[in-house]
């Protein structure tokens, strides 16, 4: 069901998702400061559903509208918990059941579930460049300036998708049957910080050997401590799996660069 009352919960999981994520990066100071950016004065993630307005803490209540009675039956209980695990889950895609009958000598009903998947809303995320190792060789250019020129000239007005960046894409339900711009289907994504300062630079590809431009996603060996961090992606529900670090940039196989605005 993807009415008024689950584009709400997409936002607000979106919304959710970059006030924990300012907790994690030290942007926050603690979990009370977290509860004051979804909740406080500014109201940045409250929520109008069906006519109901409040902080997100009543999201739980009121998410079950948009759940079939499977999910809602198996909802976690508190409105953090079911949009971090379960957000891009319950609002992205949605089992659905058919029956048949088939009457011969005696009834039988065969039952099949399937799940489907609505068209990526593309409000976050606009597309994906090709897989890649951690040493970026886009549009000519290594690291980041190229994975940028490369968004920009693909999907004009974005730039390289950073991994809070995917965390709301994912809740605002832009992953599902995402492709690259070979038309290949993105299974992982590299997890680009949003704010060099809050991540080693050791887990972004930094170019820290001799002679090298000591820049991050620009590293090609594997004789340093240099690291990188990625996210696997469930291509049919558009979710994204834990965060992975410590992978030796050149040599972990590739992940896509997603293309934000």
């Amino acid at each position: 069901m993807r009415g008024r009352g689950c584009k709400a919960l997409a936002k607000a999981s979106a919304c959710i998702l970059t006030c924990g994520t300012k907790l994690a990066d030290g942007k926050l100071a603690d979990d009370a400061a977290e509860d004051a950016c979804e909740t406080g004065p500014a109201k940045s993630c409250k929520v109008k559903y069906d006519g109901v307005t409040g902080p997100t803490s009543k999201i739980n209540a009121l998410c079950p509208a948009c759940l079939d009675a499977t999910a809602r039956a198996n909802a976690f209980a508190n409105a953090e918990t079911q949009l971090d695990a379960l957000g891009g889950l319950v609002y992205c895609c949605e089992p659905s059941t058919t029956s048949t009958t088939n009457i011969t000598t005696t009834t039988t009903s065969t039952t099949t579930t399937s799940t489907t998947c609505p068209p990526p809303t593309g409000q976050v995320l606009k597309g994906s460049l090709t897989a890649t190792v951690g040493r970026f060789n886009y549009n000519v250019q290594l690291g980041l300036p190229g994975a940028n020129s490369a968004c920009s000239s693909n999907f004009p007005g974005t730039h390289a998708c950073t991994y809070p960046e995917l965390q709301a894409a994912a809740a605002a339900c832009d992953l599902p049957g995402l492709k690259d711009t070979a038309n290949m289907t993105v299974t992982s994504f590299w997890a680009i910080a949003s704010d060099a300062s809050t991540v080693p630079n050791l887990q972004q590809c930094l170019d820290d050997a001799v002679g090298g431009s000591n820049k991050n996603w620009e590293y090609g060996t594997a004789h340093t401590a240099s690291r990188g961090q990625k996210v696997d992606l469930d291509n049919t529900f558009g979710t994204l799996g834990p965060l992975q670090s410590g992978l030796q940039c050149n040599f972990s196989g590739n992940s896509w660069v997603g293309c934000c605005q």
